[in-house]
């Protein structure tokens, strides 16, 4: 009897826009409305280069307005309309897989799909890893340059919490006012299962349905939340309580763009004949090049090792740097709690 292939069930094309497709559904961070398409970062992911510059007008300064004059001597005197440039840096991510880790669905009904489940899932924690990385980026550098303006802090780092250390309606509010009179473009949690369950038990979370009035999903005081473990937790070492993030975002705060490489294939099956003893056996490329920015706070590329950064580096505070004039122009905002 014949053995299945991965090159008899997979065809590139159709594989890379299902897995696409597939990772867009199964993640709720990345299905929430805080990911804007932005067409100019399209257009830089088809060209060269590490970073892309991201263009901005500046808000008009508040000087006031002149005083009407009968007196021709008397001059308006015009105040400038100016740009800036935020900064957004190209991410190429890669994964292979063998046919024998794949060998189980292989022998399936429809075999494509059920591969594109399992790799479609993977790039959707995966993706889900680099969002947070970078948003853990934007909170390190708003503590270490900014005096987080953008961040409310109730937890500790030694000793036992108590109840002000922990999620609490107070707790949001206070974290949305970081944004001022623009508190209202917030509109979305982020949180971990932790959380969301202190909240279930004290009967603060309500459900409200979807658009089609089929699915409901959870809201709190009015914003809508998504769980997910994949969030970070700062850890405070042994024995000492655990950091909570918790972010509170509004919609199209992030650019996400993704469009193939030039150089390779999205997709790719190589054969290689000596693999099980001469049996032979199969490994699928996966190859994902995108743009995922926050806008406002511009790729600094100063602690990068290699071509395109880690999770790690996308961490580091050194290489973000906040450009937009305001901080309410940002929205974005971060909850430490314990719990």
């Amino acid at each position: 009897m014949a053995t299945t292939r991965l090159t008899d069930v997979i065809v590139p094309e159709v594989f890379f826009q299902y897995i696409i497709k597939r990772t867009k559904e199964t993640s709720a961070i990345l299905n929430s409305g805080i990911l804007r398409a932005d067409a100019n970062l399209s257009s830089f992911l088809s060209g060269g280069g590490r970073t892309a510059n991201v263009p901005f007008w500046k808000d008009l300064t508040d000087n006031g307005s002149n005083i009407g004059s009968d007196d021709p001597a008397e001059l308006s005197v015009p105040d400038k309309i100016t740009a800036g440039k935020d900064i957004a840096a190209r991410q190429v991510r890669t994964k292979s897989w063998s046919s024998m880790r794949l060998s189980g669905v292989l022998a399936g009904d429809d075999p494509m799909k059920a591969i594109g489940n399992l790799v479609g899932d993977w790039w959707a924690r995966n993706l889900q890893d680099i969002l947070v990385s970078t948003l853990h980026g934007v909170y390190t550098d708003n503590v270490a340059a900014n005096a987080g303006d953008m961040v409310n802090n109730i937890s500790v780092t030694s000793g036992s919490p108590s109840s002000v250390n922990l999620i609490s309606a107070e707790a949001i509010l206070d974290t949305k006012q970081t944004m001022g009179d623009a508190a209202e473009d917030l509109n979305t949690l982020i949180m971990h299962s932790a959380i969301y369950t202190r909240l279930q038990k004290q009967n603060l979370i309500d459900f409200i349905p979807d658009a089609r009035g089929e699915v409901r999903f959870p809201t709190y005081l009015g914003y809508r939340v998504v769980v997910s473990d994949r969030v970070k937790v700062i850890n405070n070492g042994s024995g000492n309580p655990s950091g909570y993030v918790t972010y509170l975002l509004g919609n199209d705060a992030i650019a996400f763009n993704e469009q193939p490489m030039t150089t390779s294939p999205n997709v790719e099956v190589e054969r290689k004949p000596d693999q099980g003893n001469g049996v032979g056996g199969d490994i699928l490329y996966t190859r994902r090049q995108f743009v995922m920015h926050p806008y406002g706070i511009a790729w600094q590329d100063s602690s990068v090792a290699k071509e395109f950064p880690t999770n790690l580096e996308l961490e580091a505070a050194a290489n973000w740097s906040r450009v937009y004039p305001e901080r309410k122009q940002i929205p974005i905002s971060f909850l430490i709690t314990n719990g």
